[in-house]
Formats: C-alpha cells, structure tokens, sequence
C-alpha cells in the first residue's frame, strides 16, 4: 500500500487506466452501481442482510436470462430476448420495496428512470417479470433467517435505578442464519490469547502505545490509517471492479453477490465469536491491567483510544473479518490480474493498494492504530474472513457445465 497526493496529473493516469466504453456498454454495466446506491439509502431496512439479498436477486435475475453460473435459489424462466438490465432493476426495487417499505417512494422512482432507459417495451416488459420471479425467490429463501429485529434495550432492575444506555450491538446479527457458512459458528476462531501469556502481554502493550488517543509513537501515516478506516466500510472497494475489461453484466453480478454475501457471513462470524468469548476490549483491559495477573502488563486507569471504542466485544476483529472476507472474493475473481484499488482520503490524498492482500492487511492494522482490537485478535479475524471468501467462491454460482 502506498500514500500519494492527489493531482490533475494522478487522476488522468488513473482515468486512462480504464478502457474506452461506448454508451450501450457503459449502461449495462451502470445497472448494477445503480442500484448498489439505491440499495445504500435504505434506511432502517427490515432484514439486516438488505444489501445481499438485493445483489443476490440481481444476479439470479441476469443469470436467468444469460445463463452462465448455477443460481443461488432455483432455475428461473426467461423469454428469449429479455432485458438483463431491466432484470437487474427490477429485482433489486422489489427486495428494496419490502426490506424499506417506508421508503418505496424513491425506490419507485429509481426504477422508472432505470426502465425508461430500455427502448424496447417487450424485452423491458419481460425482463421485469424475471427481476420480480428472482426477488420473490431470493426474499423466500431468507424468510426464516433471523436477519429481522433490534438489539435488545437494557432495562433496570428496579425502577429509578441507572442502567447503560448504550445497547449491545450484533446480539441478533450473531444468530443470524448464513449464507455461505454452515452455521454462524463454522469459521469461529480458536480462543482469544490467555491472559498469562506472552501473546497477551506483548498485544497489550502494541495497542496501549500506538492505539492510545494522544500516543507520542503512532506515525502520521499510521493516525490517518486508523482513522480512515475506522469511518468507512469496507465495501467501498467494489464498485472499482464493476465494467472491467472483458467482463461481462452476468459476471460482474455474480462477482457483487459473492461479495455482499461474504461480507454479511462476516459479520454472522464475528458477532457469533464476539458473543460466544466475551473477550475485553484494549480500553477496559488497559484500565484494568492490575487484574490480569500478568506481570508484563500494567494499567493506565485513564488510557483512551484513537477512536470510539464499538459497543460489542472485542475478539474477534471485524473489520479484519470484512476485508478478508471481501479481499479473498476479489482474489478469487481476479486473482493477480486484479487492478490496484485506489480510494480517496482526505487532505487531498488517495490510498493504493496493488493487491487485494495489501488492502486486507491495511484494513487489519487500522484496528490495532486505533486502539480498540489486539494483533491476536486482527490476525484471527483477518484468517476467519479469507476463509469466508474463499468458501463463498468454492460452494456458489459455479460455471454451468455445458
């Protein structure tokens, strides 16, 4: 990974990096960022695996009318001469419309503009009837997932008497029924490092000195990478995938579903380790260090991260999961063919990544920078997550046999 400043002349590289496209080609692949960015306005959605179930329906959907890769429910029919990019619209408005009732106003919108670009009124017309056969489908099938609820609220024992008011999140998330995984237990890791170890007291004290919130040792470029990542998702990646050279619609869909599944397993993963070890977070553990009977170790009763400490426990690491998650279903799809991944920071900067590892480890180590996960505890995460990736890539949307 490398830091570089932004400039005219960075940026004409970076556009001249990607091929020429005419129109038609631009609008087909155009269908699926569409409705990644409609998908990411649903607010509150019902399901907490709204993204997936939209990218999966999209892909049954094309994958019905240019089949290529066995499908993630059943086989769907579709008239010849369907529109795939109405398919894709269609699918994706009618999860939307259930997962984000509230908000079908502007769902309804967004697909009028996608279906008033298809001229041709039969094979729009046909198309939408596949996109609403794969919504249904795909909505079935995670109709009994446990994705749907809130995190519960504390309540006091006795009227009047204080309780936390910050609430436990991923409890539900934890129970989750997967989409890869066998169960949100399969890719659980081994136990955190115990507290009379080596590992222990030598984590403890990486995090307490780089992660602390005023730390005279963490590097300039080590504070922006803690920062930068602890504000953003990790799937802010994807969309530089989307319209790649000799890539067609059914397989940029299939590459989307792949990797919103594996994502969400990731957060099934790491919330079912979360709550299954219970394990302390750096702010707790470095307060309280006199009680870990490790002599190593020693406790700042005023210590404080980088940033906002997340409200749930500490092992396993979930970024680490996400991006390994994520970065394995890129490799798994380009494998080192994959063009570099640039994203924008603030300041005027851009970050790089020449491989999907390297945008993994990055997004790994902004944990530890940031004061709330141990390198134990990051390189379980990060080993959870590439299996997850992996795993998706090996047990779904297979090429069909021809």
């Amino acid at each position: 990974m490398r830091t570089a400043n932004r400039s005219w002349v960075l940026c004409a590289a970076i556009a001249a990096s990607f091929p020429a496209t005419n129109a038609s080609a631009g609008l087909v692949n155009n269908v699926l960022t569409q409705w990644r960015a409609q998908s990411d306005k649903c607010e509150e959605p019902r399901q907490r695996d709204a993204d997936t179930m939209v990218s999966v329906a999209v892909f049954e959907a094309i994958n019905a009318i240019t089949p290529k890769y066995t499908p993630y429910t059943k086989t769907l029919d579709a008239p010849e001469g369907s529109s795939p990019e109405a398919a894709a619209a269609r699918a994706a408005h009618d999860v939307l419309v259930v997962v984000c009732a509230d908000q079908k106003g502007m769902f309804d919108d967004a697909l009028k503009t996608s279906l008033d670009a298809i001229a041709d009124t039969t094979a729009r017309a046909n198309g939408e009837k596949v996109g609403s056969a794969a919504a249904d489908a795909v909505m079935a099938a995670r109709a009994n997932s446990n994705a749907e609820g809130k995190d519960p609220v504390n309540r006091p024992q006795t009227p009047g008497t204080y309780v936390q008011t910050t609430v436990l999140v991923g409890t539900i998330m934890a129970k989750q029924t997967p989409w890869i995984m066998r169960s949100p237990d399969e890719m659980r890791p081994a136990p955190p490092a115990g507290l009379g170890s080596a590992i222990w007291a030598r984590d403890f004290n990486e995090v307490r000195t780089l992660g602390a919130k005023k730390s005279k040792d963490r590097t300039a470029e080590q504070t922006d990478i803690g920062s930068f990542w602890a504000q953003r998702d990790v799937r802010i990646v994807l969309n530089q995938f989307i319209g790649r050279p000799g890539r067609s619609l059914v397989d940029d869909a299939r590459f989307l579903a792949l990797a919103e599944m594996a994502w969400a397993d990731s957060y099934v993963s790491m919330m079912d380790g979360k709550y299954h070890y219970m394990f302390w977070r750096p702010v707790t553990a470095i307060r309280n260090a006199e009680t870990d009977g490790n002599d190593a170790t020693t406790p700042d009763t005023q210590w404080e991260a980088m940033v906002q400490t997340p409200n749930h426990p500490e092992y396993p690491c979930g970024h680490c999961l996400s991006a390994g998650a994520v970065g394995a279903v890129i490799y798994q799809e380009f494998g080192s063919a994959a063009p570099p991944i640039v994203l924008e920071m603030e300041g005027a900067m851009l970050r790089r990544y020449d491989t999907p590892q390297e945008y993994i480890d990055d997004v790994s180590e902004s944990r530890i920078l940031a004061g709330v996960h141990y390198r134990f505890s990051m390189e379980a995460g990060r080993k959870a997550g590439i299996e997850i990736g992996n795993t998706a890539a090996k047990r779904y949307f297979t090429p069909l046999k021809r």
